[in-house]
């Protein structure tokens, strides 16, 4: 089994009304989690970044800033995820792979903070985004100088379809190191080439859903976000149908813990932020 902590590196405010049909005018704080693993025999690694002080820095110049204005960012220096890990006496040397759900800026922002790190995406997450400035990376919700400028000499970029043992309701799997632990499942709709990530760790087997959905209840219910986040999502047909599949797989593997990325639920029932002064 692996061993998994929760990790808070900060929030955005957005509208319930957006991340889900009919909900309220009211504004939610959406945190980014990250989980730190410790992989039996290939050590510590992560599920994806987070937020890093460099994302407010990359969001100053135009048109980036709309990104800002969009999604107000609070987060601060130490909650970056390099900054958290000496609380198990780790250093940015000790982290071997990073798993990068999707390219987001909310989801990889300190990358840059682990050069010896191996990062493991989708080829096609990659190339949907690669080379993008401008309108044309923020339509995907990009931030190109957060991406390090060896990511391609030393990234493992995964071929999909997977091809993999199957999961219940979500398809085909890619197993990441032969061993079962860790399996990649393709979750499409919210972005090119997004993956959700079947760890089985000491606390039990938990599906890390990135922004598969961004609420528990649009999985119970499901209860697509609002029609104008059609602007920024990949294929919103898919993220609809993605969302069956995610409540399919709830229903059929109810010991598993389904954790979206941005879920208030889930970061109030299984994250403890760090330092506790920071939690809003």
């Amino acid at each position: 089994m692996l061993d998994c902590h929760l990790l808070d590196t900060g929030y955005c405010i957005v509208s319930e009304s957006q991340m889900i049909q009919g909900g309220q005018q009211r504004k939610i704080h959406c945190h980014a989690i990250v989980a730190l693993l410790r992989h039996p025999t290939q050590g510590w690694l992560l599920w994806d970044t987070g937020y890093a002080p460099r994302m407010i820095e990359a969001m100053r110049p135009w048109p980036y800033r709309i990104y800002a204005l969009a999604t107000p960012l609070h987060a601060r220096p130490e909650q970056a995820v390099v900054k958290q890990l000496p609380r198990w006496g780790l250093h940015a040397e000790d982290i071997h792979h990073i798993i990068l759900s999707h390219f987001h800026a909310d989801h990889l922002a300190g990358l840059r903070d682990f050069p010896d790190a191996t990062p493991i995406a989708t080829r096609a997450g990659y190339e949907a985004v690669a080379g993008r400035t401008g309108l044309a990376a923020l339509r995907r919700a990009v931030l190109p100088v957060l991406l390090p400028e060896d990511f391609t000499a030393r990234a493992l970029l995964l071929a999909t379809p997977f091809r993999g043992p199957p999961l219940p309701g979500l398809g085909p799997t890619h197993d990441l190191f032969g061993d079962g632990l860790l399996r990649l499942v393709e979750l499409p709709g919210h972005a090119r080439g997004q993956v959700g990530l079947l760890a089985q760790t000491t606390q039990g087997p938990r599906l890390f859903a990135a922004d598969g959905a961004w609420l528990s209840q649009a999985i119970r219910e499901q209860r697509p976000p609002a029609a104008i986040t059609r602007l920024f999502v990949d294929d919103f047909q898919a993220v609809t149908e993605t969302l069956r599949r995610l409540h399919e797989f709830a229903r059929a593997c109810p010991e598993v813990l389904i954790l979206p990325t941005h879920c208030p639920e889930i970061f109030e029932r299984e994250v403890k932020p760090w330092p506790p002064a920071l939690s809003p």
